[in-house]
């Protein structure tokens, strides 16, 4: 089997936040596609449409039929994930996903800074997402692997304003789901989760195995 690995980072970052993630997993033998997305202050829908037409620029050029898309999405690179999929056009292509500590369900620190910073979704564009996902029940596709990997060892002022389990920016609730492949808490926080080659490690055994921890 062949795997392309596609590295999708977080808000208010670029590619570069994922170098690291990249290195250790071409170093393990995967492809890796680290994407670089305008997630800071253009609407999301930006974002959503470079996703959908990387996706779709792979399924006129896919010649091995054995190869597997794995999308791997960093934070706020989970929400990219799960409303570029959410297109009819994307059925199929992609095989597996993995989420690092990412707040796919709501943003509780989102909704705290909105009390002080009220416009800060409009400033911040791809954030007013959560208006809308809020009401949506979070799900993929049937035939899609997802796995977990979440944070929860918490720091700095932010943590002090999420749930007894956080990784300093967002909570355990916000980064859970049902009826996954797997799922893994690792207690690291949110800016590091990302950049630890353990984090590589769990990575390829859920690909190879479908699950974070082999016995």
């Amino acid at each position: 089997m062949f795997y392309r690995i596609v590295l999708i980072h977080g808000f208010f970052k670029t590619y570069k936040d994922m170098k690291n993630l990249e290195e250790y997993l071409t170093n393990m033998g995967y492809q890796v596609d680290n994407l670089n997305f305008p997630l800071t202050f253009p609407k999301l829908e930006i974002s959503v449409e470079l996703l959908k037409n990387y996706l779709l620029d792979i399924k006129s050029k896919k010649l091995n039929e054995s190869e597997e898309i794995v999308l791997i999405g960093a934070g706020f690179g989970g929400i990219l994930i799960r409303e570029t999929l959410k297109d009819s056009q994307l059925k199929g292509i992609v095989d597996k996903i993995i989420l690092i500590s990412s707040p796919i369900n709501d943003s509780k620190l989102l909704r705290r800074l909105k009390r002080i910073f009220v416009f800060i979704d409009f400033i911040f564009q791809p954030l007013s997402i959560y208006q809308k996902i809020r009401k949506d029940k979070v799900s993929f596709d049937k035939n899609i692997e997802v796995g977990l990997l979440i944070g929860t060892e918490t720091e700095g002022f932010f943590g002090s304003w999420l749930g007894e389990f956080n990784d300093g920016l967002v909570d355990l609730k916000d980064a859970d789901l049902k009826d996954i492949k797997d799922k893994v808490l690792i207690p690291i926080t949110h800016k590091e989760i990302h950049r630890k080659i353990g984090t590589a490690r769990y990575i390829n055994n859920f690909i190879a195995k479908g699950k974070f921890k082999l016995e």
